[in-house]
């Protein structure tokens, strides 16, 4: 039995071509798609300041805390705390992606029932 990949699969150059004319019809038909794309078209993105911010001040306190741990409780505690500090941030990735993927699902039905209001 064979593990699925995670990554999704390369695209060719013409499907590669027929996502971006696509992609140029919908923005067309809907410009407000455009800064979606343009929002999620690249992995690269920075975050926001205080995304960032949080980021740091998360790793500071995550870094004292295994320094506390491992002085008061060795490497047993030093360990556990490293465990806890994992499902923390697994967790917390986990409650990002869905949170994202909620509101764009919320903002697509709220631009349908507001379409569908002004066509009446």
């Amino acid at each position: 039995m064979s593990v699925p990949e995670s990554r999704p699969p390369r695209l060719t150059d013409a499907e590669r071509q027929q996502l971006e004319e696509l992609e140029r019809r919908l923005v067309g038909q809907f410009p407000d798609l455009d800064h979606r794309f343009q929002n999620t078209a690249g992995a690269g993105h920075a975050a926001p300041a205080e995304v960032r911010l949080a980021r740091a001040v998360f790793a500071v306190v995550a870094l004292i805390m295994v320094v506390v741990a491992a002085a008061v409780g060795g490497a047993g505690g030093a360990l556990a705390v490293l465990l806890s500090i994992g499902g923390t941030v697994g967790i917390l990735a986990l409650v990002g992606r869905n949170l994202a993927r909620a509101r764009a699902a919320v903002e697509a039905t709220t631009q349908r029932r507001a379409d569908s209001g002004t066509e009446v």
